[in-house]
């Protein structure tokens, strides 16, 4: 159990208010030295002061024991970092490098969020093309916009896309290569933009899949 400087402090205190308390108890009793009470009175008050006094002496040997570790903790911890001033410089430089690599992937990541802004706007554009022209789509029917603003052109659907989603998924994937318990490989993001976004994600990470695997 470790003693801390206030309990240290708070134990002598307590130590020196029970001296004083003996001497007052004493006085009183010398005074008084027939009087049971004056009596009954000086005995507790040695039973705290030997109590208190008992008790500094153990926190005192306890605080020095521990001061003594402490003291050898910090010298240790001081040659160490003599010692191993190297390896804080390769520290700060594998840092760097990681940070460089994130700031890096950041800008790769904003690059990709506007390339995928950029073609969720095109698909918009198209659906509300075939809304202008009245088409919108039917069961069976090749070419119109869904409700949700996805067109269909000569049965293909292009449907909108999450482009967050798109980015999300590729980071969790990419982390379970490394460390596939990692929580963000159990972490499931809601699609932004409903249905169809999920589906125009779903739609540009098979792409990308296919992509890396030839």
């Amino acid at each position: 159990m470790m003693v801390s400087a206030e309990e240290l402090e708070s134990a002598e205190a307590e130590a020196r208010e029970a001296a004083s308390g003996l001497r007052e108890a004493a006085r009183r009793y010398a005074g008084s030295p027939g009087s049971a009470d004056a009596y009954d009175r000086h005995q507790e008050a040695i039973g705290r002061a030997e109590h208190a006094k008992v008790r500094v002496e153990v926190l005192r040997e306890e605080w020095a024991e521990q001061q003594a570790a402490r003291e050898a903790r910090a010298a240790a911890g001081e040659a160490a970092a003599r010692e191993m001033a190297g390896t804080v410089t390769e520290l700060e430089a594998s840092r760097q490098t990681a940070v460089k690599a994130v700031l890096e992937a950041e800008a790769a990541m904003g690059r990709a969020l506007a390339a995928l802004g950029e073609h969720d706007r095109v698909v918009r554009a198209a659906g509300a093309e075939l809304e202008r022209r009245g088409l919108r789509h039917q069961d069976g029917e090749e070419t119109g916009a869904h409700m949700d603003g996805a067109p269909r052109i000569a049965g293909v659907k292009w449907p909108l896309v999450d482009a967050g989603g798109v980015l999300a998924r590729c980071l969790s994937e990419r982390v379970g290569e490394v460390w596939p318990r990692h929580p963000l490989t159990l972490s499931g993001v809601r699609p932004y933009g409903g249905v169809s976004a999920a589906e125009g994600r779903d739609a540009v990470l098979a792409l990308v899949r296919s992509t890396k695997g030839r």
